[in-house]
């Protein structure tokens, strides 16, 4: 696979992960409210869904999408509803009591997994976005296997400077302000929910 269609293919994956979306959201929100390692744990988690279903597309799974697009909407719901949940849990308890307790490693990494997974027009356009920059030429796993790492590591990077940058905001609020962090994490939760229905809610109603 040549050099420039590698550089090509990682260029698309960071335009595609600077669009805002419920993913980003997450991270965000995660890194205001638990810090930088808060945020890398939702990154991680993240990641792994990508992998996740980046295998299947690998191992030409896609028609599994395609057989279970009916349950897509509830799919989506589902995640909207738990963020929302999140978000609005945050906002009730704000300044008073974290709502993950003291480690949440586990719930932070669930988070960042879930908002993945939860959205299943990602496996619909992995399974369009990867195709056409595999040359029939040679064969196709090595280059699946090229493209599937090259996304999972941009997915990474991108995550993980949303993760510092916001983390690093949280250290400028002390005191008093940092109730405003819990009003912010919660808040970009509850958006991120939304975000994720709007789709689904727009083909119900």
């Amino acid at each position: 696979m040549a050099v420039s269609v590698l550089l090509a293919f990682g260029g698309a994956c960071a335009l595609l992960f600077l669009k805002p979306g419920p993913a980003m959201s997450v991270i965000v929100a995660n890194s205001v409210g638990y810090g930088v390692r808060g945020g890398m744990v939702s990154v991680a988690g993240n990641v792994l869904g990508f992998a996740a279903l980046l295998t299947i597309v690998g191992l030409g799974l896609s028609w599994i999408a395609a057989s279970m697009q009916v349950w897509f909407d509830w799919i989506r719901l589902g995640g909207a509803v738990y963020l929302t949940w999140l978000g609005l849990g945050r906002l009730r308890n704000a300044g008073r009591v974290s709502s993950y307790g003291e480690n949440p490693t586990g719930e932070l990494f669930r988070d960042g997994f879930i908002v993945a997974v939860a959205n299943p027009e990602v496996l619909l356009f992995l399974a369009a976005f990867l195709p056409p920059f595999v040359n029939p030429v040679y064969p196709a796993a090595p280059q699946i296997l090229a493209l599937a790492t090259i996304f999972v590591v941009v997915s990474a990077i991108a995550g993980t400077l949303l993760a510092v940058l916001a983390g690093q905001a949280r250290n400028f609020l002390s005191g008093d302000r940092l109730r405003f962090i819990d009003y912010l994490s919660g808040g970009l939760l509850v958006v991120a929910g939304l975000w994720l229905a709007w789709p689904a809610l727009e083909m119900l109603l």
